[in-house]
């Protein structure tokens, strides 16, 4: 190549060969570059096939959070719908709604309720309700519900007010607004029990950057208001607990009063046996106490949330604020690659876990509460100080949670 460069000579043919030679080598480097670019189109085009599951976990994690809140019953129906009713027979759906901001809803991840009505097409008069205690949701309320509550407890004495047979049209209503469900009012339900949720997370990496997930987390709900608890009733969470934190849900306790009664205690024992993480419970209208079990949490009823009754107690609630934090692995990434896919009821997610071998991961939890206040034509809002520091006297909170740290 060097010669290519020297003064030409007068004898042309000394340097036509070596030009000839210069564009044959040029010719031939064009050639392996354009062969070389070829295949790196298609590098670029094509990648590798990786494994989902390789591609969602991540070695610059370090621990993943989420704070969760659980209120109580919800119902928007009766004199609920009827102070919602415009002047010209319309409903507003969104006014029940419309002070829940003050509770921050941004803060959580999920909001679960307890939804203590059935929801169908039904018009059912307000008179009527009231007289025959039997309730009626119209589905327009699940939208506006959907931009607060990601999460309903349908394990209650109420769902069947429309007959059994329209249980599952309320189902198809609360999957189309978007909205995870667990519970029947029949605990016989098995099927209905338990339910893997895809719980909203943050994932924290080392440079303290969040990014959202999805991880699979069972509710199991029991609805016992109505009878005692019959055996075998409590195992279906077992297979839960066995390969994921199971989140335990009850609706068990007699109506207006302020303190557990030994049903309550042995429903919300028997849910931490079979193996929650803890267990918020309602049913009776009523703030009541709260107990610490084998060092977890079992909050017995947290009272009204958005509801039309009359008297003081039935007109404020408790909702417990649960903070989970897990330390990031490669068993976590897994849990995490296909947690989208636990959105569905009736899904296959874990019968997934259990073909993939995951291991059940270890989440820890703080627990706050948060008073509130609802009533007969009033709007249910984040409640003032006073009232904050009843419902935690009632709740026997503080103790509870020196139990929790001490343990």
């Amino acid at each position: 190549m060097a010669y290519v460069h020297q003064p030409p000579q007068k004898n042309k043919r000394h340097y036509k060969k070596p030009i000839f030679i210069v564009f044959g080598i040029a010719s031939l480097a064009i050639a392996i570059f354009a062969v070389w670019s070829l295949f790196k189109a298609r590098d670029v085009a094509a990648p590798k096939t990786v494994p989902a599951q390789s591609q969602a976990i991540e070695t610059d994690i370090k621990e993943i959070s989420g704070k969760y809140l659980f209120s109580g019953t919800v119902v928007p129906a009766r004199a609920v719908e009827n102070q919602a009713r415009r002047s010209d027979g319309t409903i507003d759906y969104n006014q029940p709604f419309s002070k829940l901001s003050t509770f921050n809803p941004d803060q959580y991840h999920e909001w679960v309720v307890d939804m203590e009505c059935p929801v169908t097409d039904a018009n059912i008069p307000y008179r009527q309700q009231v007289e025959n205690t039997i309730f009626n949701c119209r589905p327009e309320f699940l939208e506006p519900m959907s931009k607060y509550f990601t999460i309903m407890n349908l394990a209650n004495n109420h769902v069947y007010d429309r007959g059994k047979d329209k249980f599952s049209q309320m189902q198809t209503y609360i999957q189309d607004a978007n909205i995870q469900y667990v519970g029947n009012q029949d605990p016989a339900v098995t099927k209905d029990v338990c339910e893997v949720m895809a719980v909203t997370v943050d994932i924290k990496k080392d440079d303290d950057s969040l990014e959202r997930g999805e991880l699979p987390m069972a509710f199991c709900a029991w609805h016992y208001f109505e009878r005692e608890p019959q055996d075998g009733e409590f195992d279906v969470i077992r297979e839960y607990a066995s390969v994921m934190p199971v989140i335990g849900l009850m609706q068990v306790g007699q109506e207006y009063q302020a303190t557990a009664d030994d049903r309550q205690e042995r429903v919300g024992r028997s849910i931490i046996d079979s193996g929650a993480e803890f267990v918020i419970g309602n049913s009776p209208h009523w703030v009541q106490n709260s107990d610490v079990y084998k060092d977890k949490l079992i909050f017995y009823s947290t009272g009204n949330f958005i509801f039309d009754q009359l008297d003081a107690e039935t007109n404020r609630g408790a909702s417990v604020e649960a903070a989970m934090t897990i330390q990031y692995d490669d068993n976590v990434g897994k849990w995490l690659a296909f947690g989208n896919e636990c959105k569905q009821h009736y899904d296959s997610c874990l019968q997934k876990a259990k073909e993939q071998n995951l291991s059940k991961v270890n989440p820890a939890f703080i627990f706050d509460l948060v008073a509130s206040t609802t009533g007969y034509q009033e709007l249910t809002q984040k409640a003032p100080e006073g009232v904050q520091a009843a419902v935690e006297q009632r709740a026997n909170w503080q103790q509870t949670l020196e139990q929790l740290q001490n343990r």
